[in-house]
């Protein structure tokens, strides 16, 4: 079963009281157009870089605002990169990193 919306994380700064900045991390959800496969040459060529992506969203660009990381089905991405397929739809194109791994 797929889940049919992600929640994009956008983190921000804030001062505290002494001010030491405090990460305040935000969760928009945002309904999923289509899961689509990873390609081949996409794996092979991100794989020569380090990269090794694992999840490829399609999203309304209009939801999207340069977030770095989503929680797709409780598991949390890295997104590696964008495309844009047509005026108002964008692709993430994503990895899940060892740094990923406390959320399961």
């Amino acid at each position: 079963m797929r889940d049919v919306s992600c929640k994009l994380l956008s983190t921000t700064f804030k001062k505290n009281d002494i001010g030491v900045m405090i990460p305040n991390t935000e969760e928009i959800e945002v309904p999923i157009i289509k899961i689509e496969d990873i390609y081949a040459n996409e794996f092979y060529e991100a794989n020569e870089q380090g990269f090794k992506p694992t999840l490829r969203l399609r999203i309304s660009r209009l939801n999207y605002n340069n977030q770095e990381e989503l929680i797709y089905m409780n598991t949390t991405y890295s997104i590696i990169r964008t495309q844009e397929v047509e005026v108002d739809e964008l692709i993430l194109i994503c990895e899940r990193k060892v740094k990923n791994v406390k959320d399961n």
